[in-house]
């Protein structure tokens, strides 16, 4: 199905100090805005989605929404950063120097590490910070009296959709009402109540990176597990190497950096390799991790991650071939960014409306 889209052009808000059909604001105010957005601004009711995202969502917009993240006071991203650039900094320091210079095709092992390191890191922070497919809200009301949006009695019920091709065993897809985001979920669509939003494909809200993995950042995500244990085996390599030679050749002294760079990536290596193989089964038996948490009876007692993964009989999506399964679900398109903080809108969109802030005043 071909989507269209109708823009409407205006001019820059940070251009002039006014936005589209309002009054003159500060350009100091618009500039703040600009850079960080944390609650929005209802003064400014019509203008970029990064200034009312905020309203109906938890996210924060950064340098005119091209970065977010959550309002939470998480801070585990900023130490997987942090895990990220200190040996990658204490590496450039101590380590690459020596190593480069030992030859024996020792250069390789460290353009492959620091190639790694820093897909590893792009990666981390585009998952982070992008879109996972949020989807806008409001677009299925029904009953709006005075102002209090009311959910018909009928939208409480699931709705299964029969599918009308290539399907023998007379299987449906589930659709569901989201009372929170006023939409019709589309399948394997689901909500998140750290975000406060509908995403596509939605896999697992992740604590590490303080975002959500859906349908537009899985790629990246799996990525970020794959660099960062390839960056892991790199990093022990090449210490590995430079710690056997020195002894040899020079002392018997050992480093201190050299060994603490041997211990942090012997330690690293195995949290992002554990979900990486994790993702690999999933993907290969064409699950997400909510998914499969739903349907498996044990989920409530163990970790997702050290549980026997098996395939769901009724999964409609399945192709029966791991590799088939695992090119359908990372390599899918990313689809549209249905609500792009970058886009203006018109005042009083109700996509961008908290009609239970509107229901309690």
């Amino acid at each position: 199905m071909r989507i269209h889209r109708r823009y409407t052009v205006h001019s820059d808000p940070l251009a002039n100090g006014v936005t589209p059909g309002s009054t003159k604001i500060g350009w100091f105010k618009l500039f703040f805005r600009w850079v960080v957005t944390i609650d929005g601004d209802e003064e400014i009711n019509e203008g970029k989605g990064y200034i009312s995202l905020p309203q109906v969502t938890n996210y924060i917009f950064f340098l005119g929404g091209r970065f977010r993240t959550l309002k939470n006071k998480n801070q585990l991203p900023n130490f997987v950063l942090f895990a990220i650039l200190i040996p990658l900094v204490l590496f450039s320091i101590f380590e690459t120097n020596q190593i480069w210079r030992k030859g024996y095709g020792y250069k390789s092992l460290v353009v492959l590490y620091y190639y790694f390191n820093v897909a590893c890191l792009s990666s981390f922070i585009t998952t982070a910070t992008m879109d996972p497919g949020c989807l806008p809200r409001n677009i299925h009301l029904s009953q709006v009296n005075d102002g209090k949006y009311q959910i018909p009695q009928e939208y409480y019920n699931l709705i299964n959709l029969p599918i009308t091709r290539g399907n023998p065993n007379g299987d449906s897809i589930l659709m569901k009402y989201c009372r929170t985001c006023r939409i019709w979920r589309p399948p394997r669509a689901s909500h998140c109540s750290i975000c406060e939003a509908c995403v596509m494909t939605h896999d697992h809200h992740c604590i590490w990176i303080n975002n959500c993995v859906g349908q537009r950042n899985y790629r990246y995500f799996v990525t970020f597990l794959i660099s960062g244990t390839l960056a892991s085996i790199f990093l022990l390599a090449n210490c590995a190497i430079h710690l056997a030679r020195r002894r040899r050749s020079i002392s018997d002294m050992p480093i201190p950096i050299t060994i603490t760079l041997i211990i942090y990536a012997s330690l690293a290596i195995w949290y992002p390799l554990i979900l990486l193989a994790y993702h690999v089964f999933m993907t290969g038996t064409q699950q997400t991790t909510r998914e499969y948490l739903k349907n498996s009876s044990t989920s409530n007692r163990r970790n997702p991650i050290f549980q026997k993964i098996t395939r769901n009989k009724g999964n409609i999506y399945d192709t029966h071939s791991f590799m088939g399964n695992m090119v359908s679900l990372v390599c899918q398109r990313r689809g549209l960014n249905l609500m792009d903080p970058r886009e203006y809108h018109d005042s009083g969109d109700w996509r961008f409306i908290n009609f239970e802030k509107h229901n309690q005043s």
